[in-house]
């Protein structure tokens, strides 16, 4: 086409109507690219967080947290000090290790910080001689995918090695990155000797150890050079075996006997001794967690790891099985699945409410919109754009846009409609139908896609990670503009001509009949009951704005009365219950796997008595895991059968269980988890010089917070519960000559064990310790018995040159930006009370009273508190510049400054209507629900926005203010109905779903479906009413204003030709 044909037919609209060719070309483009594009994405659950952690780790075995703080946390703490892009450090000083975790600041780079923290600890020379080379990494994105778990009644070596194998098969995928295995031990050559023996034969642990390394070794002897060329010459006599280290010969007698390695001692060729128990579903099993790295696909991840243990089940022998289960996948599927269904649910509901009002074939092409947006939007997802995923939340966003896309849509197709029903189907009338909305419609999408830009805005974790559904809803509002302006007016222009073609069948005269009938009842209801109630409010106007004052008043107050509670991030249903146990410190190994079998015990109990009290067929706990991998930390996890074969929920599971167990002998805490990991409900962090005052202020904290009704789980940090016995050498001792280093290293030679030497066994390396017999080492008792060797060979009892003094210390000490602390953290039972309300009653009660009686002491918040008050107070931020925004682009058009905040009036009153709608429905407004409130801003103004545009063609025509008002609302309610209608039946299914997967979505969508119904209603009748009124301040402040902007607005700027389009 010439451009003098382009320029004469008005621009694009005109261009694609006349050319359907090319709008139908346009939308097989943008459906082409979605569906190819959506192959490519990758898909996982609930979106993690950006990794934003470096972490240095030193192995030290101190025995002291004291010491590791103070010979290595401090030190690295101090080192860092200077680096730029750190936000807070935390270090966690224990017996055996320190942990120091560097947090940036969150639009600093994570490689540069990486780096520049590598280079200041690898600068620090002064750590202690035994504490290990300090260990940097970076965090990674890691989720769970899949466990792979073997099991069955063999033997610890058989289960490990098959183990093995598995974990080779699974790493030798290529979409498998990463396999971190559970129950596994070390192997480990043990030499058990009694220091009876040791003097029987005159030897010492030393000499042992020496005559070990002196016949086992692999050692080069050089090399032989001659003509010919050389050899390497090495010794070889490497033992690898139990009997291999019993043949050892440690000592000749005089009588030429030699006394073997095996004579003296017990040679176990077995695992160490760190205390490890993995069970599943009763039996000994290791388990083996498949979990994503990077950008992986959890489906391949999970798909691949199945497939793979199932095909190595063939393989094993008798007696041992495998089993891949909790496969997060699974749900991911089911939520994705949840959210398909809805969304066609939605689809089908917004087709058959447009039908009713429109004809059939303009409503199959308005509904027509969603599928074109929904594809536009998943190609901008794609990873050479925006580079997304498929997860819950983008889903949730495509769902949130069901309605919402065919707002500028249904107003064109409503328009071109009556057009065409009044002036016969043409090209001319579909252009005329289009001009006659088209500004309104397009700055109402504008006012819609700056309020969900709003939601980038929010920051903080939960904000950052929850906006990710605004941006989807903003692409697909961005094709439903191309789409509605430049595809749909192309195809309604022959929807008319296509109609009447041929004998209708009974179906078409079924559904004329039933639209005609809806069509009759809709001009009843608005000539016969609205206009004359529109009479009686203009009448009365301000009556009717003081009661739609109070009515805000009213709704406003459930929330601070408790009607509608507030909820920062509510608990989230999780797939598992987890099962956390922290025993005492003094607690042994042995009560500690008594208590995780007795739990074990109760799932089974309580399986075997609702399958009878219930009449289920099959057990309600499909799964159970069991891993005990300290002395003082079990973690039990039980995957429950599928929703549809169980009649309990998640939570009544863990309760009956949790009820089963009862009291925990030895416990410090018990948790039963049954939601997604979220920021701590509450976190409290003590902070003193003093740990006197530290200790002092923890405790009464801890007994505050056991006051409070709904608060449970409470921990701290400031752990002084572990057993210590501190050796200080006596007078006696000095003088024959000990010191305190020799004193140390005899009784941890003695008691933990004499590393002798070490191997590689195929993958595994294999120490060699001697120690005594484990008889004679497991008791205070055998301390007090031991014995110490001098310089001269004598052996004495130890309490003859040393003191034993007894007390409790800590056993981790916790630091953050260099000052010890105690992070006080508790659980809050969010259907009885919330984290902030208990918060606050700290701050204005025992917290206050801290501060008053301790001065040195400093208190500062975390977890759900702190995310919650960066959260809101950049959502208040992010709320003004989008009301901002949204009056610009109401004034733009309206070419008037009073005029918009009529119009904006409809946002407050939308959020009386996501309160009533919470309310209603019976849940806590959260997080979710402000972001559902800061869309609903952008959505609302738009009825309103349509009947202003009208209201001032009304009053540019000569009509009178009354007569404006009521035509500008009776001729555009079935718009204003349609659109509003449209976008709640499209997140009906969402806000009715009784699904787990869906209940944490539900809060957004009741408040953006709600408060969309309710502002409809309102806008029916405030509008008007401030309408009239703001004509009547015209008129008290002087007619003169009737000429200026305000009285118009000028309309013509809202049926603009589409040439600026």
């Amino acid at each position: 086409m010439s451009s003098k044909q382009f320029n004469a037919g008005g621009g694009w609209v005109a261009w694609f109507v006349r050319n359907p060719v090319a709008a139908n070309l346009l939308m097989a483009v943008i459906l082409l690219a979605g569906v190819v594009t959506a192959f490519e994405l990758r898909k996982e659950g609930f979106p993690s967080f950006p990794p934003d952690e470096v972490t240095v780790s030193v192995s030290y075995s101190s025995g002291s947290a004291k010491a590791a703080e103070e010979g290595v946390a401090i030190k690295i703490e101090e080192a860092l000090q200077s680096v730029q892009g750190i936000k807070q450090i935390t270090s966690q000083s224990s017996t055996s290790s320190v942990t120091v975790t560097i947090e940036k600041e969150s639009d600093y780079d994570l490689d540069k910080l990486n780096q520049d923290v590598k280079i200041r600890v690898d600068a620090i020379k002064n750590l202690p001689e035994a504490a290990e080379k300090p260990v940097i990494s970076q965090a990674e994105r890691i989720d769970h995918a899949i466990w792979a778990q073997l099991y069955g009644d063999a033997d610890q070596d058989v289960l490990q090695d098959l183990a093995d194998q598995l974990r080779d098969e699974l790493l030798a995928d290529s979409e498998i990155k990463r396999v971190t295995t559970y129950g596994d031990r070390t192997p480990e050559i043990t030499v058990e000797v009694s220091e009876s023996r040791l003097q029987s034969y005159g030897l010492t642990l030393a000499d042992v150890s020496n005559a070990i390394n002196g016949s086992s070794l692999i050692r080069s002897g050089g090399e032989l050079r001659s003509a010919d060329g050389y050899l390497v010459i090495k010794a070889d006599d490497q033992k690898y075996r139990r009997r291999d280290f019993e043949s050892i010969v440690v000592k000749e007698l005089t009588n030429g006997a030699r006394v073997t390695l095996g004579d003296i001692a017990e040679v176990k060729d077995a695992y160490d001794d760190t205390p490890v128990l993995s069970r599943f579903n009763g039996e000994p099993s290791i388990a083996l967690k498949v979990e994503m790295v990077g950008d992986s696909d959890i489906m391949k991840v999970s798909e691949r790891a199945e497939q793979i243990t199932e095909a190595f089940r063939d393989t094993l022998p008798e007696g041992v099985s495998t089993a891949a289960w909790y496969d997060k996948s699974s749900a991911i599927a089911d939520r994705l699945n949840l959210m398909y269904k809805n969304s066609l649910q939605g689809i089908l509901l917004v087709l058959v409410l447009l039908a009713l009002f429109l004809n059939f074939r303009v409503a199959l092409w308005v509904a027509a919109g969603i599928p074109i947006s929904i594809a536009g939007a998943v190609f901008l997802m794609g990873d050479g754009l925006s580079a997304m995923t498929i997860n819950s939340l983008t889903t949730f966003g495509f769902i949130m846009a069901l309605g919402i896309v065919v707002d500028d849509a249904v107003v064109i197709g409503e328009s071109i409609h009556t057009e065409q029903s009044q002036r016969g189907a043409s090209v001319a009338s579909t252009i005329r139908g289009v001009q006659r909305v088209l500004v309104p419609a397009t700055f109402g999408v504008l006012t819609t896609i700056v309020a969900f830009a709003g939601l980038q805005l929010v920051e903080g974790k939960m904000g950052q990670l929850f906006a990710q559904f605004g941006i989807v809803v903003i692409f697909c509002l961005v094709f439903s503009l191309i789409e509605s302006k430049l595809i749909l007016p192309a195809h309604l222009a022959h929807v008319r001509e296509k109609k009447q073609q041929g004998r209708k069948h009974f179906a078409a005269r079924w559904l004329e009949a039933v639209q005609e009938k809806v069509r009759l009842g809709l001009e009843r209801f608005t000539h016969r009951y609205y206009r004359r109630a529109l009479h009686v409010l203009l009448e009365y106007r301000y009556a009717t704005l003081a009661a739609m004052l109070a009515l805000f008043i009213v709704v406003a107050g459930l929330i601070p009365s408790g009607a509608v509670r507030f909820v920062f991030f509510p608990n989230v249903p999780g797939d598992v219950i987890n099962v956390q146990l922290t025993m005492q410190d003094d607690v042994g190994y042995g009560l500690t796997q008594r208590e995780a079998l007795r739990i074990e015990q109760a799932a089974q109990d309580l399986n075997a008595e609702l399958i009878e009290s219930r009449r289920m067929e099959t057990p309600i706990i499909a799964n159970l895991q069991v891993r005990v991998a300290s002395e003082t930390d079990v973690s039990i996890t039980a995957e429950l059968a599928e929703q549809n074969q169980r009649a309990l929920t998640i939570d009544e599971v863990a309760a009956l269980w949790q009820k089963k167990v009862g009291a925990v002998e030895g416990a410090r805490a018990v948790k039963f988890i049954t939601a997604f990991d979220g920021p701590e409900d509450l976190r409290v962090e003590l902070a003193s010089n003093d740990n006197e005052t530290l200790t002092l202020a923890n405790d009464r904290l801890l007994a505050a917070l056991q006051e409070y009704a709904g608060v449970e789980n409470m921990e701290s940090t400031l752990k002084v519960g572990q057993p210590q016995i501190t050796l200080s050498l006596t007078d006696s001792g000095r003088a024959l000559g000990l010191t305190t280093a020799q004193l140390s290293a005899q009784v941890q030679q003695n008691f933990q064990g004499y590393e002798a030497q070490s191997f590689q066994r195929g993958k595994d390396e294999v120490k060699v310790k001697i120690r005594y017999p484990s008889s004679d080492r497991s008791h205070v008792d055998d301390l007090v018995n031991a014995r110490v060797r001098t310089d001269d060979g004598r052996v004495l009892p130890l309490l003859s040159v040393a003191k034993l003094e007894s007390s409790y210390v800590a056993n981790e000490i916790t630091r953050v930006d260099r000052k010890q602390v105690a992070v006080v953290t508790a659980d809050v039972d969010k259907n009885i009370t919330s984290p902030q309300e208990i918060l606050t009653a700290l701050q204005n009660g025992e917290l206050r009273k801290l501060q008053l009686d301790y001065p040195g002491l400093t208190v500062s918040f975390g977890g759900e508190a702190t995310e919650q008050a960066e959260t809101s107070a950049s959502f208040i931020k992010a709320f003004a510049l989008a009301l901002f925004g949204i009056y610009a682009l109401l004034a733009i058009p309206l070419r008037s400054y009073g005029q918009p905040l009529i119009i904006m009036m409809a946002i407050p009153f939308g959020v009386v209507g996501a309160i009533l709608g919470h309310w209603m429905v019976g849940i806590s407004m959260s997080l979710l629900s402000l972001f559902g409130v800061l869309a609903l801003s952008g959505v609302v103004v738009n009825d309103s926005l349509l009947i202003v545009a009208e209201f001032n063609e009304g009053r540019k025509s000569g009509m009178a203010v009354k007569e404006a008002v009521k035509h500008a609302c009776a001729s555009r309610l079935r718009a204003i109905l349609l659109t509003s209608s449209t976008t709640f039946v499209g997140l009906a299914p969402l806000i009715y779903e009784t699904s787990v997967q869906a209940q944490f979505l539900i809060p957004a969508a009741v408040a953006l479906g709600y408060g969309i119904l309710f502002a409809t209603v309102i806008t029916l009748v405030l509008i008007p009413v401030l309408l009239a009124i703001s004509e009547d301040m015209r008129s008290l402040f002087g007619g003169r204003r009737e000429n200026m902007s305000d009285r118009g607005a000028d309309s013509s700027a809202l049926t603009a030709p589409d040439a600026v389009i």
